[in-house]
């Protein structure tokens, strides 16, 4: 009984898919969210100095029609935490460079303070929690640079 329990434990071990699955790299998971930008200075400005994300990689190589960037919060590439590529066509059509309407949700440590952050660069703020906010999640809402809806979570336990 033994041998036959070592045998099915070195099957599984060897198995593919079950290595796939123990190792981060290659396990599933939501990877990533692009989004067009008009001006990639001044999304940066809103995504790294507003919400503190660091540049991670550049994706586009030389002599592409368009500058991607991939941010993250650790700066680590090869962290499992989604990443945020903001993408900037250098010759626009009439429908690059433009919001697709997304709303994008982002956890933060304080979302008073983000959004009073962003507020005080001159992005615009839908909401700001108020001071005295309760409850398990305190959510402030604002727009990036190109009217992106990004609201700021702050997740809080009891």
């Amino acid at each position: 009984m033994k041998r036959v329990a070592l045998i099915l434990l070195s099957l599984l071990l060897a198995s593919p898919g079950l290595a796939q699955q123990a190792n981060p790299a290659t396990a599933s998971g939501f990877s990533f969210l692009s989004l067009e930008v008009a001006d990639m200075a001044r999304a940066k400005s809103f995504y790294v100095d507003g919400l503190g994300m660091k540049s991670v990689f550049t994706v586009s190589k030389s002599g592409d029609p368009a500058e991607k960037i991939a941010f993250n919060f650790s700066g680590d590439p090869r962290s499992s935490e989604p990443l945020l590529i903001l993408i900037h066509h250098e010759k626009p059509d009439a429908t690059q460079n433009r919001s697709t309407g997304a709303k994008v949700g982002i956890r933060v440590s304080d979302s008073r303070a983000v959004a009073l952050r962003l507020q005080k660069a001159g992005f615009p703020v839908i909401r700001i929690a108020a001071a005295d906010e309760k409850g398990p999640m305190i959510n402030s809402v604002v727009r990036d640079p190109d009217g992106v809806i990004v609201e700021l979570v702050e997740l809080r336990t009891r």
